[in-house]
């Protein structure tokens, strides 16, 4: 029997790690691996939605959800009721974590060189092309 290797799981391992370490490096914020929530955040101008993070994300709006409770309990997020449709809820940064953001870009630099260490540039642009043509094939279906 022909043993089929998921693309996924190359790409979930891969994520790990880099989630891992990450995550060991900026250990002392303690923000439960939602850098990438935080960052987004911090490129937004005005405070955001919900909804409008988990398009931001691609993750499911239940998902949104815990993660916007957990870092709204770490206080490195301010949640207030949309004054003009109650029924929605405006995310953004708190001033604790405006003031990580720029630790948060250095690390993930630093992660990102660590990562790409040993790996030619063309190499990078063409895993980066492969890649995006495999979204936009998925997307397609």
């Amino acid at each position: 029997m022909k043993h089929i290797q998921l693309l996924s799981q190359n790409l979930r391992l891969i994520n790990y790690f880099y989630t891992k370490s990450l995550d060991k490096e900026l250990s002392s914020m303690k923000a439960d691996y939602h850098f990438e929530a935080l960052l987004v955040l911090a490129d937004q101008e005005h405070p955001i939605t919900q909804n409008q993070l988990a398009e931001l994300l691609h993750i499911d709006k239940s998902r949104v959800a815990n993660i916007v409770f957990s870092m709204e309990e770490q206080e490195i997020i301010i949640v207030k009721t949309n004054p003009a449709d109650r029924r929605q809820h405006l995310i953004s940064l708190s001033p604790k974590a405006v003031k990580s953001i720029p630790g948060i870009e250095k690390t993930v630099e630093e992660v990102n060189r660590m990562a790409n260490l040993g790996i030619s540039e063309e190499k990078l642009a063409v895993f980066k092309e492969v890649t995006e043509a495999m979204m936009h094939n998925l997307i397609k279906k």
